[in-house]
């Protein structure tokens, strides 16, 4: 029986659909099959090393890759289309899993960076051996492939991808390195396995599109940043050592061990005394891409090595350090994410604004919720932080508030003086009572006026939720307890879907400014710690109180803040070596064989290093923010997991007793 044109093209659709949902069904088990067998092998061997190994031993015999010459490539896998009709093209990539429609329709799609297209063996049109070359090849091996670009038959094109209305005929399949059928796991599949698999096989992880994208857009933002600096602001680009010394700057450092014995190099934690010195030297505006370690305990945000965008200037002030600033960011948001940014999108606020209005030194602006001062109600010293959360009384159940307090992990001292509560007919004009007791008992006695005055302005009806916490007046630190709840309030809300978290805009810059020197020290060692580094230069006006007050300096310190994560921090520096000595001996109370480690800084400063200030933007949590990533792992090709740990290289290591040795080295064990 002959079929009509519809009939035939109807009947391969069904055929098509029937093969094809075999094949996902063969590649599900195929899946399930494998996978507990690859579990089971305890070797790190994904490339069939086991297999390579047997062959080594039995004479090479690795005939199951192309060697010599293939032809080169005419375009990307992504770069192929309609236009290219009937044109012959060779494609180079990784090969996909393949469908088999039938014993003379095979489909593979080939991939690289670009993109996909769809390879096709059409019996009628294809050497017989290409078959044969298809159903041996693993996929993700790696392939060349010859063909004619022909569009995909009627009703069969994709239209989520950018290559879906052609098809390559495959005239000739090249397998330049199949890969092992066992591999740990596939780029492309939905479920991926944990953190730590996908760490330790990096190089598979780096596939996927998503990260492909990341690592390609920090490429691009570095690129913008170095044409922005270099020529639109006469930067010059220059390298620090690696190698540099041990200096009590703060953070733990990693220390390098030298063969003379006892001399120790130190990896930097930032170039902020090259860069110093750099301006002595007469460079009036430096900057690099800088790599920075630091040996401290891992967060979701943080690594032991890490790369900053780290920029100086001579002759600087604040504010236009900060325009520089603000045009590379804005240069960055427009190029790379479409994004435009005016002055506008950098409002400032003082550290002392920031802190009592929002609980912390990198607020999130993205939202309202601001704290108010009670402080009135009280009828002793100290400061009385209120956050009224509207219609949160009836939004947020008893459980919900039970959960917070747990997660916030109150400390001892503060328990007594922060308390909640749900505002209701009964209690409106009492609240303030129903407190805990250490909080109730410094507030002052409200009339019935007094809770109608303090109702009114700090806006509590029937229905809200009140938070309260008696604080000291004195701020330092980086958060407050009601900043943290803000926080923590913001998230449940918005979890219940009661806040948008980006009602003010998706990205929220501030500067944050003034900032407190000195700090009380935290080690309680010695009285004040530098807020940020021993560097940083006094408000003009308050110089004097380096030798009365130091907890009333302000320093000449910026932050730049976004979406509640601080980007970037600089100051104005010291540059008169008096001064600095001064910082050092007096105020920080350093022992002299501690700042003596600081003499080449000192010396630079004393031959005529002109005022200057600086800024470093962390490069990597910058990149988090602009591909909208979990954690800076994501836009790092080989980042460091928890512990520090390499998984890729298995490192940290032991060495050999030798080297060991050879160092002047000797392990202690704990």
């Amino acid at each position: 029986m002959t079929l009509a044109p519809a009939q035939r093209q109807l009947a391969t659709c069904l055929r098509y659909l029937c093969q094809r949902t075999l094949q996902q069904h063969r590649s599900q088990l195929r899946r399930r099959v494998l996978s507990p067998l690859y579990q089971q092998n305890q070797q790190r061997s994904v490339h069939g090393t086991t297999c390579r190994l047997d062959q080594h031993l039995h004479g090479y015999q690795d005939t199951s890759r192309h060697h010599g010459t293939y032809p080169e490539r005419t375009h990307k896998c992504g770069q192929v289309r309609l236009a290219d009709q009937d044109q012959s093209v060779v494609l180079n990539g990784w090969a996909q899993n393949a469908r088999s429609m039938s014993q003379d329709l095979i489909f593979l799609p080939i991939r690289d960076a670009s993109g996909t297209t769809q390879l096709v063996y059409r019996a009628e049109n294809c050497p017989g051996h290409i078959k044969q070359a298809i159903q041996q090849l693993p996929a993700e091996s790696v392939i060349c492939v010859q063909g004619v670009v022909r569009a995909r038959p009627e009703g069969t094109a994709n239209p989520n991808l950018p290559t879906g209305a052609v098809e390559v005929e495959i005239q000739e399949l090249y397998c330049l390195n199949p890969a092992s059928p066992q591999l740990p796991f596939w780029p492309t599949q939905k479920q991926l396995p944990n953190e730590e698999t996908r760490l330790r096989y990096r190089y598979l992880d780096l596939r996927r599109p998503a990260l492909q994208d990341n690592i390609r857009m920090r490429s691009k933002t570095a690129n913008t940043i170095r044409q922005y600096l270099l020529d639109t602001h006469d930067f010059v680009e220059i390298e620090t050592p690696t190698l540099f010394k041990s200096t009590p700057e703060g953070a733990r450092e990693f220390v390098v061990p030298t063969r003379k014995p006892g001399q120790f190099y130190a990896l930097p934690q930032s170039p902020q005394q090259h860069k110093q010195m750099l301006m002595a030297a007469g460079f009036d505006r430096y900057f690099q891409i800088a790599r920075c370690y630091r040996d401290e305990d891992l967060r979701a945000d943080r690594q032991p090595e890490f790369t900053q965008i780290d920029l100086e200037m001579s002759f600087a002030t604040i504010h236009q350090i900060q325009h520089i600033i603000q045009g590379l960011v804005s240069s960055v948001w427009s190029t790379v994410l479409g994004h435009p940014l005016t002055a506008e999108d950098f409002p400032h606020l003082s550290y002392h604004d920031a802190m009592t209005l929002y609980g912390s030194d990198k607020p999130d602006l993205r939202f309202d919720l601001q704290i108010q001062d009670a402080s009135g109600c009280l009828q002793s010293e100290g400061s009385l932080d209120c956050l009224v959360i509207k219609q949160g009384g009836q939004q947020l159940t008893g459980g919900d508030l039970k959960t917070l307090v747990k997660e916030m992990d109150l400390a001892e001292a503060d328990q007594p003086f922060f308390g909640f509560v749900k505002i209701n007919d009964n209690n409106l004009q009492q609240w303030m009572t129903k407190v805990p007791l250490g909080l109730k008992q410094k507030m002052a006695p409200l009339t019935k006026d007094h809770y109608t005055m303090w109702n009114q302005k700090l806006n509590v009806q029937v229905g809200d939720l009140v938070f309260l916490h008696q604080r000291p007046t004195y701020l330092h630190g980086g958060n407050t307890l009601l900043g943290r709840t803000r926080l923590q309030v913001a998230q449940l809300l918005h979890g219940k879907g009661l806040l948008d978290m980006e009602a003010n805009g998706k990205f929220k810059f501030a500067w944050i400014e003034a900032f407190p020197l000195f700090s009380p020290d935290e080690q309680g060692v010695r009285t004040w710690q530098a807020t940020h580094h021993p560097f940083t230069a006094p408000v003009d006006d308050d110089i004097p109180l380096l030798a009365t007050n130091p907890g009333k300096v302000r320093g000449q310190h910026y932050d730049l803040v976004l979406n509640g994560m601080e980007i970037g921090g600089g100051s104005i520096r010291i540059h008169s070596p008096v001064m600095q000595t001064f910082v050092f001996d007096k105020v920080l109370q350093l022992e002299k064989h501690e700042y003596e480690r600081f003499d080449h800084l000192i010396d630079a400063l004393g031959v005529g290093c002109p005022p200057h200030g600086g800024i470093a933007l962390g490069f990597d949590r910058l990149m988090a923010i602009l591909c909208q990533a979990s954690s800076i792992r994501d836009v790092i090709a080989f980042p460091k997991a928890a512990g520090g740990k390499d998984w890729v290289v298995d490192s940290p290591s032991v060495i050999t007793k030798a080297q060991l040795d050879e160092y002047g080295l000797q392990v202690i064990q704990p």
